[in-house]
Formats: structure tokens, sequence, C-alpha cells
């Protein structure tokens, strides 16, 4: 099996060259601090902040002890609801699924949500070694592809732009990838973002295959949520007729009404909004609304490896030891230790043999 891969280069590489960048450096300066000091004045709203928090992080941490549990029922209610659920066990894994089920439909292009996992994976060059082309809908991730560059921030992939770089990007290569610029492009924000709504809908209305990220993943009803501000992953969720999403395993929160401390926190915390603009949800597949086809992709790629080190404080990360027993559909030989077992072609945690301190047990 593969080391994990996280679709970037290593920090001291980048940092070496990014940090000569004078451009940069003040694109980045004046975007975060405007970032923080809008993030601070909406989290300072909310009486109650410190215990929004202390409920996420305590949801976080029991879905992390009872993992196993919650994958199951993903995948029963998924299932039950007319999806397809496969088990990625690395980045390359997860890119062989993505890329078979795309070549499956016959299509060469796809659209796709903003999703760090699908950066995180490098499922873009993929799709690309195997002759399909990849459209990102999100504004920033445009200008990020456009631009032949790589996103520079979780939230804000562009943050790194300035408008000019933008409409500069736009002129020169919008028309090697679709709708040309308007001709008299300006640097204004009002006439970037229809130069790009402009660009971007007639592949929303071409594309038969979108791919996706969830936000989060709801365990009792198989439910998948996209939380945006612009809409355009909306039409990537609802017009194409395939659908696959691409979800790391620590996005799963036990029950809808928890969804109401992510919802509180997430936009207040990322975009300094009361609400967030757009939030999708679907389970499964429904008969004349929607893709008739859905799949999800779960994806572990080095989440559950005991050899990661992230503290235990960390309330969004599943990238420490697991509390849970990996376990297999293939019954590996007992002396396997339980990483080998979890990362087995099939990554179901439903199986025949459970790992107990490394090494293999009878039963479960």
């Amino acid at each position: 099996m593969s080391s994990t891969y996280l679709g970037m280069p290593a920090f001291p590489e980048a940092a070496a060259a990014s940090t000569r960048d004078e451009r940069l450096r003040a694109n980045l300066r004046h975007a975060t601090h405007t970032i923080r000091d809008r993030r601070a004045k909406a989290v300072a709203e909310l009486e109650d902040w410190a215990e929004l928090r202390a409920a996420g992080a305590a949801l976080k941490n029991r879905v992390l002890r009872h993992l196993d549990h919650y994958l199951e029922q993903v995948e029963e209610k998924v299932t039950a609801a007319g999806g397809v659920v496969h088990w990625a066990a690395d980045a390359a894994e997860a890119n062989r699924i993505v890329t078979g089920l795309v070549r499956a439909t016959g299509e060469r292009e796809v659209v796709k949500v903003k999703s760090m996992a699908t950066e995180e994976i490098g499922l873009n060059e993929a799709l690309e070694r195997e002759g399909i082309r990849s459209y990102e809908t999100d504004l920033a991730e445009l200008i990020v592809q456009l631009g032949d560059d790589l996103p520079s921030h979780i939230l804000v992939p562009a943050i790194h732009r300035n408008r000019s770089e933008i409409r500069d990007i736009f002129r020169e290569r919008m028309a090697s990838w679709g709708r040309a610029a308007p001709e008299g492009l300006t640097d204004s924000p009002e006439q970037l973002a229809d130069a790009a709504r402009l660009h971007l809908r007639e592949k929303f209305l071409r594309a038969r295959v979108g791919i996706s990220g969830a936000n989060f993943l709801v365990a009792d009803t198989g439910t998948a949520v996209v939380v945006e501000s612009e809409g355009n992953g909306r039409m990537c969720l609802t017009l194409p007729e395939t659908l696959i999403s691409v979800v790391g395993i620590e996005k799963i929160v036990p029950s809808r009404r928890d969804l109401e401390v992510y919802l509180q926190l997430l936009p207040r915390s990322s975009t300094a909004e009361r609400m967030n603009p757009y939030t999708s949800m679907w389970t499964g597949t429904t008969d004349g609304d929607g893709p008739s086809t859905f799949h999800l992709v779960l994806l572990d790629n080095g989440r559950t490896d005991p050899g990661r080190s992230v503290p235990s404080s960390h309330p969004n990360c599943a990238g420490r030891q697991p509390p849970w027993t990996p376990r297999c559909r293939t019954p590996p030989r007992c002396a396997e230790p339980a990483t080998r077992c979890a990362r087995s072609p099939s990554t179901s945690p439903r199986c025949c043999s459970t790992f107990v301190n490394g090494s293999c047990r009878a039963g479960g």
C-alpha cells in the first residue's frame, strides 16, 4: 500500500519559494486580517460560543470512539436509499474508484464542487491521466484551476490572488477551458463574478457527471451535506445524472439533530456569516429528482494510521490512533497488524476477523 498522499508539495519546499514572493505576502496579509476581524465580530454575537465549541468537540469524539458503528450505519442507510458505497484505503484506491465510475458512464468531462478531499488525493490529475477533464465550479477553485495553481487556504483557495491577477487569469485562460472572458473585462468584483457565471453556466447545463465532497455525513439517515456560499455546488449536486461524493471518514455526525451545532459553528468561524447561504442535503437517489445514480466513496488515506500524530484535543481530526478496532471483510493472516487489515482493498468495517493490540483474534 502506498504512503498517505496529501496532494501538495512538502511545506519546507513550498515555503522557501512563497516567503520570497512580496505580492503573495501582501495579498495574504490583507485577506487574513480581514477574515480574522470579521470572524471575531461574528463569534462575539453568541454568548454560548464556548459551549457550542465544546458540544462540537464532544460530538466528534463520540464519533471517533464508535467509528466502526457509524461507518456501518452510513453504508446501510446510503445503500437502502439507492446509493452505492465504496471504501478507499488511500488516495490511489480512491482515484481508481472515481475514474472507473466516470469511465463507466462514457463521459469525458465532469463538474466539481469545491472539495478538500479531492484536492488531498489529487483527483483532477488522476482524471486528466485518464483523458477526463474536470471543471472546478467554486469561484476560487476556478481561479486556481485556470491559473494552473494550487489552493493556498482551506476556506479561500485563491486568497493569494488579488483582483488584477484574477482579471488577467480570466482574460488569458478562460477561452482554453470553455467560454472566453468578455471583452474589456475589468477587475471589478461584479464583472469578475459575471464572467465566471457565464463561463460556468454552460458547463452546468452540459455535464452528466458531478463530483463533490461533503462537510458532513449523517449516520442515521445516510444524508450527505454540503455548505457553500455561491450556489454553484447546488448546481453540481442536482443537475448531473451521476453524482460521486468523496468523503473522509471523519466527516460523520451521528444524527441530523447534531447538525444544529455545526451549522451554527461553521459559518461564523469560517466565513464570519451568521447563517450559511446554501446548505444542500441529499440522501441516496429519488426518482425524477436530482441525479439518478449516487456513489459515495469513503476515504481513509491515513486517517486511521496509528503512526500519525495529531493532538487528542483536536476535535476535527481522525488522524490519531482511533479508539475503535479496525476490521475488514477479507480475513488476513492472523499475524498481520491491525493497520494492514484496515487498509486492505476492502476497507469496510464489517468483517470476519478483529484485531486486538495489533494481533488477529477470531470472530467479529
